[in-house]
């Protein structure tokens, strides 16, 4: 493991899978967001906790903004959840993408912005995306503020066999690959433009990685598969937002299972994803001269 992000990427994966759940790991649960808000620390952002209150359980919203940019420019989310479903250690279920999250802060911690950039570690996105749903509900002044999202869903798992690729039934399939082995940004209508955005920067960020785009019409209504993730409560808001996956059970047979752990995962996938993300957050947030 010579590439210093690839040892990161494995740092952050050894501390986050376990099973990570309100009602059957609840130390778990509190000990991965501690871990996430020191990470979040080391990097020099603002870290806030959010308290979430669900069923007699209390887990918290964990939120890290970099400490530079204009408020006149709106306020970019990058989240992903850390809650997984009880009796699975959630490796590509969420630590794959909350590792893409610290490695995303890590390449962005000496990067000054004009726009500013809150990381979203979420709980609760396992039962209806709680968490997001408070974050977008509670502050309607910071709600105002936000110009657009970006979720990361499970970004581990990477499959080269012919016909390791599945799609939803409105999705028609002679237009994509059939082998697992690309990174999929889902869209709604009004998020249309910062799909393809981040898609294209993505792409360009990392020539090597296969990205591939999918825009569902109107607000999503109606495409259930494809709003699994914290970027739903967004766009129920009339928020731009997309999410950035692997595409979930479409590809991978450990979804939800004790199966998903740390050795199904493809490290290099996830490093180059979160590198894509970072250079697209370069230009996309404007950096300052």
């Amino acid at each position: 493991m010579d590439e210093p992000g690839l040892k990161r990427i494995h740092d952050h994966l050894k501390n986050l899978v376990g099973e990570r759940n309100p009602f059957t790991q609840p130390e778990h649960l509190e000990k991965t967001a501690q871990y996430i808000s020191t990470q979040f620390e080391r990097m020099g952002l603002q870290v806030t906790r959010e308290a979430i209150d669900y069923e007699n359980t209390r887990s918290h919203n964990i939120l890290g903004q970099m400490p530079e940019g204009s408020q006149e420019n709106g306020l970019f989310i990058l989240a992903a959840h850390y809650d997984s479903v009880p009796d699975s250690p959630g490796a590509d279920d969420n630590a794959s993408a909350v590792a893409a999250l610290l490695e995303i802060g890590h390449a962005l911690s000496q990067t000054t912005l004009h726009t500013p950039l809150l990381f979203s570690a979420f709980t609760l996105e396992e039962y209806g995306f709680i968490g997001s749903k408070y974050f977008i509900q509670h502050d309607l002044q910071r709600k105002k503020q936000i110009s657009g999202m970006i979720s990361l869903e499970m970004l581990g798992f990477k499959n080269t066999s012919p016909g390791s690729q599945t799609y939803p039934p409105y999705v028609d399939p002679l237009q994509y690959p059939d082998t697992g082995d690309f990174i999929a940004v889902v869209g709604n209508e009004p998020s249309a433009h910062l799909a393809q955005a981040l898609a294209e920067g993505m792409a360009h960020s990392v020539p090597d990685l296969a990205v591939e785009t999918l825009v569902v019409p109107g607000q999503g209504e109606g495409f259930a598969e494809v709003r699994l993730s914290d970027h739903s409560p967004f766009w129920d808001a009339g928020i731009p937002a997309v999410m950035v996956t692997d595409t979930a059970f479409f590809r991978n047979p450990h979804y939800h299972k004790p199966s998903d752990t740390l050795e199904t995962l493809d490290l290099q996938f996830i490093l180059d994803n979160a590198k894509a993300v970072a250079g697209f957050l370069k230009q996309f947030l404007n950096p300052a001269s």
